[in-house]
Order: structure tokens, then sequence, then C-alpha cells
């Protein structure tokens, strides 16, 4: 028996369908419809595992979702212990791989230098690997279209002479901009905060030595600002490209010299030192007598203690008025910096996982080699590797000789014996103009790296700032010889060839 009421059996019959029951109630569908919340910002800090970045994560996490990317994979493999900052492994020199982590990201916070170690040998100055990064890091800001770039960098001194560490993040101020992506500098003098080399180094000084040497350079004044302030700095102007492009002065609630500086310090300790002023003390004498004291390394406290003793005038600004009602004294951001009860710094937020990354670059045993060269004018990235590997053989001779096919791909060989020293695949997909990119593929020379993608060790040729720079390297490249043997033999003989080949641009382009 049909349960249609008789009306609505006929219907039925008559049209093929089945009418809805009058006595079944429609849903009213007109009230509020639920929608997701919008999905919030997400910004990538490159350099995260420092102690800036360490500080600023998880307060960017209460207002953005925060990808914290960092070199290190023992840190990577270390959970946020609140869950709200996403910890990603990221090799800043591969292009590929840093395009690929910044899919979807609006904003970025740059922090990244190259004063520590990234593989167990490096033929490269620290100013040469920080273009190349921040070339990398330009190139894919744009190809995902990111809105700004907030990068720390240093406040320049009034005088003409600039130090090759000012001048580095100088340079990577403009190549960051190079691409279009707008670019915020925060442009800082000395940061007080844990783990920090600059404070690290005053605190060991002055720890150490009863007596303290002083310049005339001592009487320089600067502005330095707390971890904290700089913080706040950031965070005010992350998100307002529009308002807070370009570079901006930014420091504490004081300007002192850094004999006072010292004096400070040596109140806050509780010790008793005398500083004694002499005509003259050489840079080089300085560094030694820092490192020596600090244990810190060479590059990192040379390029330190030759950038502190020049005076610095902050030009008035938005941002430094927006963080300067609250910002911390000198001897209130070193105290914060201190542990209360051992009255020493409070350890760099690396220092737990340092140790793990220099044993894998230990065990890895890779290389990276950088140089930066003069293009001659009108050429290109592909000009250049095709002269490269085309000379090479000249260079050598009578001992090896090089061939270029027709793809582009390059083997090096001995001439006696006849041994294939190399293999170099040109990788067509990845190579520009701008950059052309060899992955070495075999060899006597080249030992193949366990667990190792395809490319991974590879010959980098690099223009940047329309051809003003040049960059020749080699990343990840895992020598085939004994270390020791490596070192003496054809790491010498390559610092060797480079340098000929700069002095042949040089010519060229002269």
């Amino acid at each position: 028996m049909n349960s249609l009421p008789e009306p609505l059996l006929l219907e039925t019959l008559l049209t093929g369908t089945r009418p809805l029951d009058p006595s079944i109630r429609p849903v009213d569908v007109t009230g509020p419809m639920l929608t997701p919340p919008p999905r919030r910002a997400r910004v990538a800090v490159a350099g995260a595992s420092g102690f800036i970045g360490t500080a600023l994560c998880p307060l960017l996490a209460e207002r953005f979702e925060v990808v914290a990317l960092t070199r290190s994979p023992a840190r990577a493999r270390t959970p946020d212990a609140n869950g709200l900052v996403h910890w990603r492994q990221c090799d800043l020199f591969r292009a590929s791989e840093l395009s690929a982590a910044l899919a979807d990201i609006d904003y970025a916070v740059y922090l990244v230098h190259s004063l520590a170690p990234s593989s167990r040998l490096t033929q490269a100055r620290p100013r040469d690997m920080d273009l190349v990064l921040a070339d990398n890091f330009a190139h894919a800001a744009t190809s995902n279209r990111l809105k700004q770039i907030v990068f720390v960098s240093g406040v320049m001194p009034e005088s003409f002479r600039v130090s090759p560490l000012l001048w580095s993040q100088r340079e990577v101020e403009m190549v960051l901009g190079s691409r279009g992506t707008p670019v915020t500098a925060l442009r800082a003098s000395l940061v007080m905060g844990p783990g920090g080399t600059g404070p690290g180094l005053l605190l060991e000084l002055v720890r150490r030595l009863p007596v303290l040497l002083l310049p005339p350079a001592a009487s320089s004044s600067t502005r330095p600002i707390a971890l904290r302030d700089l913080v706040r700095a950031i965070l005010h102007c992350l998100g307002q490209p529009e308002r807070f492009r370009g570079a901006f002065d930014i420091g504490g609630a004081e300007v002192l010299s850094y004999e006072a500086m010292l004096r400070e310090t040596a109140a806050a300790l509780g010790l008793r030192r005398r500083f004694i002023q002499v005509p003259m003390l050489p840079i080089g004498l300085a560094s030694l007598t820092a490192r020596a004291v600090s244990g810190a390394p060479a590059a990192m406290v040379g390029a330190i203690v030759e950038s502190l003793p020049q005076d610095t005038q902050m030009r008035d600004n938005p941002l430094q008025r927006a963080i300067e009602p609250d910002a911390l004294g000198f001897r209130a951001a070193l105290e914060a910096s201190l542990d209360p009860r051992t009255r020493r710094l409070l350890p760099s937020p690396r220092a737990r996982i340092r140790e793990q990354d220099r044993e894998r670059m230990r065990a890895q045993s890779l290389v990276r080699s950088i140089q930066r060269a003069i293009l001659p004018p009108g050429q290109d990235a592909a000009w250049l590797a095709g002269n490269y590997f085309r000379w090479l053989g000249h260079c050598c001779w009578p001992l090896v000789r090089s061939q270029v096919a027709d793809n582009g791909d390059v083997e090096v060989w001995s001439r006696l014996p006849r041994l294939k020293l190399l293999a170099l695949r040109r990788m067509a997909t990845e190579s520009t103009p701008e950059r052309q990119i060899y992955a070495i593929a075999g060899g006597l020379l080249a030992r193949t790296v366990a667990g190792a993608g395809d490319g991974h060790a590879r010959f980098e040729f690099q223009t940047l700032l329309d051809g003003r720079y040049t960059m020749t390297a080699i990343h990840d490249y895992a020598p085939a010889l004994p270390w020791s043997l490596y070192i003496l033999t054809q790491a010498q003989a390559h610092r060797l060839v480079m340098h000929r080949y700069q002095s042949r641009l040089a010519r060229l382009a002269r």
C-alpha cells in the first residue's frame, strides 16, 4: 500500500516525479551563513634560529602564521614549544629549494648572515656568500610575489670609512630590493640580547682583562638597541610596505661611547677595571685579543671589531619615533641579557644544536667555494660559464683538458694518464641568462653523498645587480680524495685557478 496521500499519488503518476509532502516543513535558509575565518597572513623568517629570530618568532605567531626557515637539520627536527611556529629546513644557497619554501608566503623577515660556517671547508669571504644568499632570496621573493621583506641591517657611520661588515650589509640591502619586492631595512647599531656576539665581546673583555687599552676610536658614539626594542620595530613595520619602504635608523634610549659601554659593563658585573687611553691600537691586534678572550670564530670577531669604533648619527624617522618612548637604556638591556645567578650572558639559542651541526658538517665533509669577479660589459652568466670551461683547459695545460658538449655538459680529463676527473651536467631547466647551474655528476675527484638529491653538488655562475657583481661558486662538493690530502692539493689548486680567472676577467673588462 502506497504511503502517499491520494492527491500526491495522482500527481506522481501523471508527472513521474515525487512531490514534496506539504506536511514536511522546509528548512529556513535565509538566516546568517557560517563563513570560515579569513586566512592569517603568512610570514617566513629566514635565519630564525639566531638570537633575533628566536625572540621574534613567538611574538610574530600572535599575529601571523609563521614559517621559520633554518639551514640546521637539528633545529628543523625540534618542534616548537607551543606549536605555533612551523620550522622548515631550507638551504638558502639552493635557489629552487628556497623558491619552494616561500610558496604562499606574504611577508618575510631576513636575518641571515654568513659569519658562521656552513660547510667543513669554506673558500669564500662572508660578504660574497651574503650576496649569493640575498640574490637567491630576492629571486624567490619575486617569483612568489611577496609583499615585503624586512631586513635587519647596520647603521651607517658619519665618516667616509665604512667597514667591510657594514658595506656588506649595505650591499645586501641593494640586492634584496633589486628584483622589485619592497624592502624595509632596519639599520641598527649594537643589538643587546641573549646570545648576541656584540654584547658577548663586551662582557668577556671586561670580565677577563683587568686593564683595557682604549684607542681614540673608543670615544666614538653610537646608539645600542635592546633586542626587545628591535623586535618591536620589526612588528611595527611588518605588513606595511607602503608606509615603511626604504632604510630606517633605529636605536635605544641612549647615545653612548664605546668606552662608556665598557665602563657600564664593568659596573653591571661588579668589577673594578682600569681603562687606559692609547694613541693607537691596530685593528688586527684588537681582533686577535677579542678572539682569544671570547673564543668566537676569527671571521666573526674581526668583522665586528672592525665595525665598532665609528661615530653613528641616526636620522629621524617615524619608526624610531614609534619605539623610542618605551626603549630601554644600555644598562637595562645588558641586565636583561644576563643570567641573574651567574652574571654571564644568557646562552645563544643556537648553542644546544651547534655541536650537532658541526658533527654533521664534519661527517659530510663538503666544500663551498665562492669568488666575486668583474664581468666584461655586455656579457651574462651563460657567456661566463662557457668562457670559463673553455679557458680551464688552457689554464691547466698540459695537465688537464676540458670538453664542452653541444648541450653544455662539461668533462674535465687528465692528459697523462687519460682519466675523467669531473663530469658536470648543465641543468637547462634551472639555468637562465643570469644563472647557469651545472650538477657535479661524477668523475674520479667527486664523491657521491648518500641521501643527496640530483644536483646537490653543483657549480654555479651568477650575475646580480644588472651585472655589477658576478659570482662563481661551488656548492656542496664532496671531494673523493682523503680530506687532509684534498686540503693540501686540490683545494689549493682550485683557489689558484679561480684567482687566475678573476684576473683574466678583470683584463677583459678593461
